[in-house]
Formats: C-alpha cells, structure tokens, sequence
C-alpha cells in the first residue's frame, strides 16, 4: 500500500513540476533574418515573410505565420527599415530590424550607387573588410604603409599585399606569363574623377557596372591591383579571362591571398559586372576559404 501510495505522489510531483515549467515559460522565441540589408526594386511588391530565416519558440514551435512586421513604401528611392516582432503564447517578445534600400535597377539588379546611404566601415585596416556599394570607408581615410609595385613605380599596394603580389608576379613570370598592372592604389579624389568621368562619358548606368563611387572603391584600400596581358590599348577586356595570365588568376591567385573579387556568376551578388582582370588581397587563409566554397566577400559576410 506504502509503495503505490509513494508512486502516486511521485507522479503528483512529476505533473506539478511539468504544470509549473510549463506556466513559467520567460524564454523570448528566435527569429533570425535572413539578410540584415537588401536592396528592393523602385515600386515593387515585397514578399516580407521571405526576408524571415526562422521563427522558433521553444515552447510553442514554429511561429513563421504569427511574426508581425510593418509595410514600406517602394514608390520613393530611398532608405527605409522594417521591424519584424515575434510574441510566443506566454507574451515573450522579439524583435529584429532590417534595412531595406528602394532602388531603381538597370539590367542583372545593378543599381545605382548614388540612390543608397551606405555604411561606414569601422575597420577599414582589416584586409578582409568588405567594401562596395553599401559599405564606405571614412572620410579622409588613407592606407598606410604604400609601396611601390614590382613592376611599376609609380602604382602602390599597402606593404602585405604588396610582399604577396611580388610572389604572384613572380611565380607567373617562372611559367613564362607576363603580367602587367594597369591600375592598383587609387585615392579618394582619384577615383572621384574617374567616377565623375565614366558618368559623363558612358553614362551612370555603365558607371554603377565597371567603376566605384569615391569612398566605395577596393583601389583605395591598397589591396586591389587591376592586371593585364598586355600594356597598351584596351587592355581591360573580358578577353582577360581567356589569356594565360587569366587562366593563371584562375588557379592559382588564392595561393598567394588573392580573389577574382567580381566573378562572371555573382554579378547580381556583388553588383559590379565581370572583370576578370581585378584581383583583391585579403589574405592566404580568407583566399583558399573563398576559392574552395566558390563565394564572394558578399557571400561571406552574409554567412558569418
């Protein structure tokens, strides 16, 4: 009689306990986004449940339908946010912002860099800092440690990239390829008057392709160096790809730190078209990751 009269109390305590765990639900449920900044189409229908990552409740499960989020307006260019709050059955809330940035698109969802406010970088001497069309570098910010490069004095990369570019350089000329720079370290009011002139001359829609807003630009971090197989004429050509020292940026660059930083498949991702002729220094580690996974500084960021 003891024995079942102790089993009953246990199996009291037991339910007592699970009533009062599951009365004390404080935990807030998870919801994570997928993206922390997107750029939507000038007066375009926004599918905002598509932006969610997860919506998860410990207690209660899925929660996708029940998240909360207010509307934009995509009739003006311009920078907006939305507010995504998720309550759990107990009252316990969260809340996740995302920044959405309306945005005309010429072809491939290139945009504008003028029609975006960007982010200022907060670690623009990291040589794995990601830096395009809404992410800027300080104002007035500028390298340090130039040198020149091995086969041009008057081109300049920040001393690291530089030490790894003089092995490339190198180890292309060893397989008898010849490389020639045609552009490396550019300043600030360099590449104002580079951007300010491909506007006038090809007009914005190619600029926002081929050529970096002042302050936006990889060339002024001293890490990027655009090369060649040729020194003269137009030797910034797609035709870059198919030549030996193409080929060798292919399958070899990432050995020495370098990226092809504006690959044929990833126009949409890093918004920039194809130029198989700029390579960035982000380091040997960063490099062999993002060659192995096959994906771009956007990519990675995103994922980390």
């Amino acid at each position: 009689m003891k024995r079942y009269v102790s089993v009953i109390l246990v199996m009291g305590l037991l339910l007592s306990g699970c009533s009062k765990e599951k009365k004390e639900d404080k935990e807030a449920p998870v919801l994570t986004l997928k993206e922390k900044r997107v750029q939507v189409e000038l007066n375009s229908k926004v599918d905002y449940q598509s932006f969610i990552e997860k919506a998860m409740d410990e207690v209660d499960g899925e929660l996708i339908s029940v998240v909360k989020y207010n509307e934009i307006d995509t009739s003006q260019i311009g920078q907006q946010e939305i507010t995504y709050t998720l309550k759990d059955k107990a009252g316990n809330e969260t809340k996740q912002t995302m920044i959405v940035d309306v945005v005309k698109y010429f072809k491939n969802k290139i945009f504008s860099p003028t029609q975006v406010q960007p982010e200022i970088v907060k670690n623009p001497e990291d040589i794995t800092v990601l830096v395009n069309k809404v992410h800027q570098l300080p104002q007035d910010w500028e390298p340090n440690g130039l040198e020149p490069i091995i086969d041009s004095k008057f081109r300049y990369l920040r001393k690291e990239a530089n030490a790894a570019f003089t092995k490339f350089y190198k180890a292309a000329k060893a397989k008898g390829i010849e490389i020639y720079s045609v552009s490396a370290y550019r300043s600030y009011q360099k590449q104002k008057i580079n951007w300010e002139n491909q506007v006038k001359v090809f007009g914005e829609q190619y600029a926002s392709l081929y050529s970096a807003y002042p302050g936006r630009s990889e060339h002024q971090l001293g890490l990027a160096i655009d090369i060649s197989y040729k020194n003269q004429g137009d030797n910034l050509t797609e035709k870059v790809a198919s030549s030996d020292i193409g080929k060798f940026i292919e399958s070899d660059a990432y050995k020495y730190g370098f990226i092809l930083r504006y690959p044929k498949d990833k126009v949409s991702i890093t918004n920039y078209g194809y130029e198989p002729w700029h390579i960035r220094y982000v380091g040997v580690d960063l490099a062999k990751k993002l060659h192995k996974q096959g994906i771009t500084l956007e990519e990675y960021y995103k994922e980390a």
